[in-house]
């Protein structure tokens, strides 16, 4: 019976000494690698209204949204024109992936606006004038 009340009071004390799990999406942050640059930068393209005229462009550390599902984010904020030629501010979107493939992009996304993540230049965006 010690045995037993020693093994629980073991297990009890080494319950709390777990390795630490990210308490939120934004633990999860790393810069965003050259080749998933290079896919926005080319879905731009085709996203973008006027993407010749993208100006004020960043975008955010990638974030794992759905461990599960392999399903990571990222966030892209830049100015272009819009469909009167005319700059309609920066907006913000997120971009989902998984295996470094566009699953889906929501304009506005208020996620994008979180505090806690970093954004970095985004030049090769803007460059698409030069091209």
């Amino acid at each position: 019976m010690k045995k037993f009340m020693l093994i629980a009071a073991i297990g009890a004390i080494t319950a709390g000494c777990q390795t630490a799990v990210p308490q939120s999406v934004a633990d999860t942050q790393r810069p965003p690698s050259k080749a998933l640059r290079a896919t926005i930068l080319k879905a731009a393209r085709d996203f973008v209204l006027d993407p010749y005229s993208i100006r004020d462009a960043e975008i955010s550390n990638v974030v794992l949204f759905n461990s599960q599902a392999r399903i990571e984010a990222v966030c892209v904020k830049a100015n272009a024109k819009n469909g009167y030629g005319g700059y309609s501010g920066r907006q913000a979107t997120s971009v989902s992936l998984r295996d470094g493939i566009i699953l889906g992009a929501t304009a506005n996304d208020v996620r994008c606006l979180d505090p806690r993540l970093g954004y970095h230049p985004f030049k090769e965006l803007e460059n698409l004038k030069n091209l």
